[in-house]
């Protein structure tokens, strides 16, 4: 249990450590999961097989625990100087070889010694009499305490290096109850083992404190302010008084900057007589002071971290500051697309301000569904803009098609749409037709008092009027073959992510075109030679379990997916799935244990556990071809029943392991190493295809469709 407390609650640090570091994308994520799913199958199957030659006992376990939470707090502090020893300036994109190579390295202590435990923890079970599958199930369930500690405790009070240090606390306690075990003194064992964790849990609190600010200022050289919330981690530095805000590592914004006019001024100056304004995200950043220049009645900021709010009121100048106790603005911290689903009011003018769809929870806020949600909000003649980044000159093949396919997607919606040209390109869309007469724009402005620095009369003459202007729609317009992005189809954070790999890698140019061709047949061809391989050679069980585990980490990603674009991001209940996902891990393993128990007859023990994983197979592919039926259901209370989902998704998948090491004839502990690494492999897979390329590029319901392929497959295999 200590060794799954310890592996979750470090790798949902290390992962958002990684997330300020680099670019937090999936292929980030994607990433991250690999590497920690192929170290821990290194250690699972070859660090711990070379152990077993040597007879492993308690103390190899004891040793291992203590490295392995020791080496917790050290992964961090290599995280946070990684970018000082790449000389990589602080809020800059990374390249692809780099990044890899510093997850690879930073993942790799904990993870490793994770696996060679779990093999070594394995062995000693089943020579104490215990079922080989306990192992599995003991580690899920101190998985799913370390969810539920970091996600309602630690990630409240405590910086990173606080919770490595109480991680590490738990690890060296039991360890040392472990060494104290075999004295004969009752008193010792339960004495020292407690004082060990009390000293160790105190010193955490200073100590910690000093090693979060002292490796934050290798980053943020000029920091001033740095905290995490359940969101994310927000930094700002101060330099020659100006101020800049960081969010999970990248540049969210700077003051004394002219981009909020951009942002604010066309929308408004393309309505007749703004009154109501819905912004969502940006108001910190200057938006809301530019909105306020205008006679509006009210300006409704929708923001989802309230850490943001609090450091902009003590943080920004204070005249910037003061916009957000303006009377006419009325703060909601929530979901942007959670709030516009469950507005019961219109608004003249809706602003989303936010960054380009480069993940799947940003990418919620340019898919049809999404724009068919602001446009039954708005009021008659209303406009909607939201921007995204682009080129004054020249569009790269994928720029070009990240750009057309929100264009085309906001035309599905709206009938007119206007897009301003420039460094950003601003969508403007209405069910009216909007004025595009500088001439109008220039009146207007003139009429309200608007006083800018940027986006003065003759920049709105130059924008209007250029033959950019025209320009910029021709190329949108030609676009014709990009897809339409929606939310249970997300093609558009595909192309953004191939946007921005072809930045450092252009030869990557070719992944639109597989993108493009690519379908279940594909899936289809690729597992035959897998079926025909796992009966030809015998290796059905472990191809069986591998296909599991990949099943079992696309389902968990599909779940996470599916509820967070259809009834939106709220962090508490996406950690309850989680921690629902490795409960029915747990509860799946101990059923299969107990039904082993059962049959107890070691003759046909194989023999019938191989035909129970036979089900277990066909039920999960029963169960994934199911799921997009029931995500097209109303769902009551989607809290609750997509945690349930993900208990059924968990429970049916933890069957699986217990089942295949008794189908697999030797020795339990080698067995049941073998084959966590196999999972290990399996869900490493899993997790990049599911996140980084099937999901954006078949969508949810086919690529549900590919596990149920997957769970037929492992049956032909096993048959």
């Amino acid at each position: 249990m200590a060794v799954g407390f310890t592996a979750t609650v470090a790798q949902i640090v290390l992962m958002r450590e990684l997330m300020a570091a680099f670019y937090g994308n999936e292929l980030l994520f994607g990433l991250v999961l690999a590497a920690w799913l192929a170290w821990g199958a290194v250690g699972a199957w070859g660090l711990a097989r070379w152990a077993l030659r040597r007879r492993p006992g308690r103390r190899w376990v004891t040793t291992g625990l203590i490295l392995m939470t020791m080496a917790f707090p050290a992964q961090i502090a290599f995280v946070r100087g990684v970018r000082l020893l790449m000389g990589i300036t602080p809020g800059a994109y990374v390249e692809l070889g780099p990044m890899t190579l510093a997850v690879i390295l930073a993942v790799a202590p904990v993870t490793l010694f994770g696996g060679f435990l779990f093999t070594i923890g394995t062995r000693l079970l089943t020579q104490y009499g215990e079922v080989a599958g306990r192992a599995y199930v003991l580690e899920s369930i101190g998985s799913v305490l370390g969810g539920a500690a970091f996600s309602f405790l630690f990630i409240r009070w405590l910086d990173p290096f606080q919770i490595a240090w109480l991680t590490a606390a738990v690890g060296i306690a039991v360890a040392v109850r472990m060494i104290w075990f075999e004295l004969p003194t009752p008193k010792a064992r339960r004495f020292v083992p407690s004082l060990v964790f009390a000293i160790l849990c105190v010193a955490a609190f200073p100590v910690g404190r000093a090693l979060h600010d002292a490796t934050l200022r290798w980053q943020w050289p000029d920091l001033i302010f740095a905290a995490d919330s359940p969101y994310g981690r927000l930094v700002i530095e101060a330099r020659y008084g100006q101020r800049i805000f960081y969010e999970n590592g990248l540049l969210a914004f700077e003051t004394q900057g002219t981009f909020p006019e951009e942002v604010a001024h066309p929308p408004l100056l393309a309505h007749l007589s703004p009154g109501s304004v819905l912004l969502i995200g940006g108001g910190v950043a200057g938006d809301l002071r530019e909105i306020l220049k205008h006679p509006v009645d009210e300006v409704t900021y929708v923001e989802l971290d309230p850490l943001l709010i609090e450091a902009a009121r003590t943080y920004l100048p204070p005249d910037e500051a003061a916009v957000l106790g303006d009377p006419r603005v009325r703060l909601a911290y929530s979901d942007g697309r959670l709030y516009v689903k469950r507005a019961r009011r219109g608004f003249d003018v809706v602003i989303l301000d936010l960054p380009e769809p480069a993940t799947g929870a940003l990418n919620r806020f340019y898919t049809r569904e999404f724009f068919t949600e602001v446009r039954a909000i708005l009021n008659p003649g209303g406009v909607f803009s939201l921007g995204l980044p682009s080129a004054e000159n020249y569009w790269s093949p994928e720029l070009a098609r990240r750009n057309g396919s929100v264009y085309h997607t906001l035309r599905s919606v709206f009938p007119y749409v206007v897009v301003l040209p420039g460094e950003h390109n601003f969508f403007l869309a209405s069910d009216q037709p909007i004025p595009t007469n500088p001439s109008v724009w220039i009146e207007r402005m003139a009429a309200r008092g608007v006083r800018t620095r940027w986006v003065t009369p003759a920049y709105i003459e130059y924008l209007l009027s250029t033959d950019r202007f025209q320009g910029v729609r021709q190329e949108l317009e030609t676009t014709w073959d990009v897809r339409i992005n929606r939310d249970l189809s997300p093609i558009c954070y595909y192309y953004d992510l191939v946007l921005w790999l072809s930045l450092f890698h252009p030869g990557l140019r070719g992944l639109f075109e597989v993108a493009d061709r690519f379908n279940l047949w594909w899936i289809a061809v690729l597992l035959a030679p897998v079926v025909i391989l796992g009966r030809w050679r015998g290796w059905g069980v472990p191809l069986s379990i591998a296909g599991i585990g990949l099943a079992e980490m696309m389902l968990e990603v599909v779940i996470l997916f599916a509820f967070q674009v259809l009834h939106g991001y709220v962090y508490a209940e996406v950690s309850l799935i989680v921690m629902a996902f490795m409960g029915g891990l747990a509860l799946g393993g101990g059923a299969s244990n107990r039904m082993l128990a059962w049959w107890g007859d070691e003759d046909s023990l194989a023999f019938r556990a191989r035909w129970a994983l036979i089900a277990v197979q066909a039920i999960v592919a029963f169960y994934s071809g199911l799921f997009p039926f029931l995500l097209r259901l109303p769902i009551p209370a989607p809290a609750l029943v997509f945690p349930l989902l993900a208990l059924g998704a968990g429970y049916l998948t933890g069957m699986a392991f217990p089942l295949a090491v008794a189908a697999v004839r030797g020795e339990p502990g080698r067995a049941a190493g073998m084959l966590y690494g196999v999972d290990l492999v399996g869900g490493c897979l899993g997790a990049v295809l599911g996140a980084v390329f099937l999901i954006p590029v078949l969508g949810i319901p086919q690529t549900c469709a590919v596990i149920a392929l997957m769970g037929i497959a492992g049956v032909a295999t096993l048959i």
